[in-house]
């Protein structure tokens, strides 16, 4: 079972979500913190102020006219920046199914960005900042222009660096594919550029991880109209109240049901949970399991922890079915927590006749079973 501080609010009860040896949200929290720390100069810019900053803004209202990328405002590494940390910021977050999708069709998107017009000059989407291309003009002793060169991945090449004072050349592999931003998105292990490792893979990975996580629910809120019959088709529910039934701990010398006792017990007991329950727990507790808003993972299980959890009836129907009316002790099973509740105890009239001597004829009284007295 898991710790409390791991359950958060979910439709009315608490619920866990294990992401099973999965770090997304911790993965992308380091790349996200690792980004914001890389400045602008450490990348040879001088008005982006990080890292972070320039993949907020890839493809974000910067595009330039007649560019391959050209229609495709907002397709850049922004529309996953902010998917994710529209997700994750909600400090009490529950992955819904919904959001699982979403994830992994979008790690699919972002991975066949990789490469994306590194053949300058061709036609198509190049949303791979890697090959960001910009065009060096060399010009003759008239100043006439001579050519023009492709340049891809930055403008600081050692032609730009000295041609402008103060400007140093960038790391050669910056321009061979591999600069920083390509290197935050890509880069399939740690890096300055990179850290726990690129965005695509802590994506690739929370999504596989969202869809297969543990599920237990702590049910705090039973819905309107749920009664000990809906309940008790539980499987475990049911072993649990059959063991009441014989465990003479819970019942006084007198056999009466000890309530509290029971309720503490219960509420202290967390369930598995089969195949053959998990519909019903998911109902009972509102997850919406199979549906694009429901918690997304498997229901393993649940603690019923609510007050209005019916525990007299569930006892009476487990000595129901075990043909019972006696605590373990053969005394007869009664109780007094609710009117409404079992009391298999004998009237003075039924034990006595007619004489009932200091008891009133109509009130219980406490005996054993004649089998029971023929058992001791």
């Amino acid at each position: 079972m898991p710790d409390k501080s791991d359950y958060v609010e979910f439709e009315g009860n608490s619920l866990s979500q294990d992401l099973k040896g999965s770090n997304f949200v911790e993965d992308y929290n380091t790349w996200r913190e690792n980004c914001q720390s890389i400045s602008g100069g450490r990348m040879g810019v001088k008005s982006i102020p990080t890292l972070y900053d320039f993949l907020k803004s890839h493809m974000d209202g910067n595009i330039r006219a007649k560019s391959r990328n050209d229609g495709l405002d907002g397709t850049g590494a922004i529309q996953f920046m902010t998917l994710i940390e529209d997700i994750i910021d909600d400090p009490d977050k529950i992955f819904t199914n919904e959001e699982a999708k979403l994830i992994e069709s979008l790690s699919s998107t972002l991975a066949a960005m990789e490469g994306e017009g590194e053949k300058a000059g061709e036609t198509g989407p190049a949303r791979d900042p890697a090959f960001i291309l910009f065009t060096e003009t060399e010009l003759d002793s008239a100043g006439n222009k001579k050519f023009d060169r492709k340049v891809q991945g930055h403008y600081a090449t050692e032609w730009y660096a000295k041609r402008n004072e103060g400007t140093s050349a960038v790391d050669g592999t910056w321009l061979t594919g591999n600069n920083p931003p390509h290197q935050a998105l890509f880069s399939e292990t740690s890096t300055e550029f990179a850290k726990p490792k690129g965005l695509v893979h802590i994506m690739k990975e929370a999504a596989g991880a969202i869809g297969g996580s543990d599920l237990d629910v702590l049910i705090d809120t039973i819905p309107s109209g749920t009664d000990a019959a809906d309940i008790d088709e539980i499987s475990g529910i049911e072993r649990f109240f059959d063991k009441v039934t014989t465990t003479q701990t819970y019942w006084s010398a007198g056999g009466k049901l000890l309530v509290n006792k029971v309720r503490k017990e219960l509420q202290s007991t967390s369930f598995k949970i089969g195949n053959a329950d998990r519909e019903i727990v998911s109902e009972l507790a509102n997850l919406k399991i199979n549906t694009p808003k429901g918690a997304a993972g498997q229901l393993n299980s649940f603690t019923l922890s609510s007050t209005a959890t019916p525990i007299i009836s569930l006892v009476d129907r487990a000595l129901k079915r075990k043909d019972k009316i006696t605590a373990p002790n053969g005394y007869r099973a009664w109780q007094n927590s609710t009117k409404r509740g079992f009391d298999y105890r004998k009237t003075a009239r039924e034990r006595f006749g007619e004489d009932t001597g200091k008891y009133s004829p109509d009130a219980k009284t406490i005996g054993k079973m004649w089998q029971a007295h023929l058992w001791g």
